[in-house]
């Protein structure tokens, strides 16, 4: 028999499972790494100028020569950390600006308590539910750039999904899935979209049309392969994903469905909450805003409001804002972080060296098959760096230049950052993991199972992408 210390000693020893990095620890050894390149790779440089007609720098192709070899030291690794975020200071302000007003609105719970209410009243309808329910956590992501937070509602999605006869499956991609391709495609998404623009020199949110486009196509490609699921399932239960002949179909009936009552009052906040968005959204596709600071303070002034008609003290707004900033505070530190490693890189004269190696690589091929590339290497990039923020703060930088040197305009390689940071989530462990621990579904059969749909986006995503080529977007 074993005994009492042997059982220690092997609790002890036992090894405990890896832990995925801090995207900070990450991004800090990116600044060794870029600090070390400057040591090896020859130093050289483009010449820039400014085009006032497009109000951003460019680069001259033609104008790269080699340069006296300037590395960076152990203290520049370091002062790159506050230099990039001075570097930077703009961009982070207006995301301290988005969050602070998002902070306000989440202390509202009006978003959470209205949706709740809304599945509780439609447990019993018909598939169109399902679409309308996966249409409203989409547009949370399209339009806010709410993610992590909607990924609890998978549960009370559940019981939605089981009472119509359909699985965890269906609920999962009601909330994660259609939230994510919302969060991707982001309209008016300032976490991915807004800060990759205001990296790239790009108007915020400009190009607002493509995307719309891009979100309700492959929301409707989603829905159609989703349906299909949910028709075979219901004739034979036995192919659902998690079948269990001595499991119902949802495991959540425990999960309190009932949600806060919406008082005449929290209506009237919920009503002006909506049509804020929808203003918001007419300012920028038909006004023309595009300034951080325009949409920024717009939100900030929603949000009082709306918090003001939901019945919130001064002392809740202001508790609320500091909150949401804190939310926030991490991806703001690595938009400062990653400016660190374009500084280091343009102090040692090793950005220009990678530029020009890209571009001789591309050389000769078509602006197409460029911006192909760009979307690869995006979709391989997430997953090292599962975030949409930080991957747009440490790609965005050399990408944007070299897009504009294979002749491919900036909007179109966001575009391609968008695709490619976006629906990986769906597939690397490193950002898929988080959202499905909220069901019981094994990551192995999700994989084969979504990989279907994975093709046909690839193949639809880089059709857009060629449009967006040949249209010049």
């Amino acid at each position: 028999m074993e005994n009492t210390g042997d059982k220690k000693l092997k609790s002890s020893t036992a090894k405990k499972p890896a832990e995925a990095p801090n995207v900070l620890l990450f991004i800090f050894c990116m600044l060794v790494v870029a600090a070390v390149l400057t040591y090896i790779i020859p130093a050289g440089a483009y010449d820039r100028y400014f085009n006032e007609a497009l109000n951003r720098t460019l680069v001259d192709p033609t104008s790269y020569h080699a340069v006296e070899q300037s590395p960076v030291s152990i203290m520049g690794i370091f002062a790159a950390i506050p230099n990039g975020i001075v570097a930077n200071i703009s961009v982070i302000s207006i995301i301290f600006a988005y969050g602070g007003a998002f902070g306000i609105i989440t202390s509202t719970r009006l978003i959470e308590d209205g949706i709740t209410r809304s599945l509780n009243s439609v447990r019993k309808m018909s598939f169109l539910i399902i679409a309308l329910v996966s249409m409203l956590f989409s547009a949370g992501g399209a339009f806010v750039g709410i993610q992590q937070s909607f990924w609890s509602f998978t549960p009370l999605c559940a019981v939605l999904a089981a009472a119509m006869g359909y699985d965890v499956v269906v609920a999962f991609v009601m909330v994660a899935v259609a939230n994510n391709i919302g969060y991707m495609c982001g309209p008016t998404n300032m976490w991915n979209v807004g800060v990759a623009q205001q990296i790239s020199e790009v108007p915020v949110f400009s190009g607002l049309g493509l995307r719309m486009f891009c979100w309700l196509l492959f929301m409707a490609m989603l829905m159609v392969y989703t349906f299909y699921y949910c028709q075979k399932i219901k004739k034979d239960p036995a192919k659902s994903l998690v079948y269990d002949p001595n499991a119902p179909l949802s495991t959540f009936d425990n999960v309190d469905v009932r949600g806060a009552d919406l008082t005449a009052r929290r209506k009237a906040a919920l009503a002006c909450l909506i049509a804020g968005f929808l203003i918001l959204i007419y300012l920028i596709g038909v006004k023309g805003w595009t300034s951080g600071t325009q949409i920024g303070s717009f939100l900030i002034a929603m949000s009082i409001v709306v918090a003001a008609i939901n019945g919130d003290g001064a002392n809740s707004m202001a508790d609320g804002f500091v909150k949401g900033v804190q939310a926030i505070l991490v991806p703001s530190l690595v938009v400062g972080m990653a400016g660190g490693v374009l500084l280091i890189l343009q102090n040692g004269n090793t950005l220009d060296p990678i530029l020009h190696a890209a571009t001789t690589a591309l050389e000769g091929t078509s602006s197409i098959f460029a911006l192909l590339m760009i979307y690869v290497f995006q979709f391989l990039f997430n997953f090292l760096v599962p975030s949409g923020t930080a991957q747009a703060a440490t790609t965005m930088p050399i990408i944007a230049p070299l897009s504009d040197m294979v002749n491919v305009s900036r909007q179109a390689a966001i575009l391609a950052f968008q695709f490619g940071d976006g629906f990986s989530n769906m597939l690397w462990p490193t950002a898929l993991l988080a959202p499905l621990s909220f069901t019981n579904i094994p990551f192995r059969k999700w994989i084969k199972w979504f990989m279907p749909f994975t093709i046909i986006f690839i193949i639809a995503s880089s059709l857009i992408l060629a449009y967006a080529v040949v249209s010049g977007y």
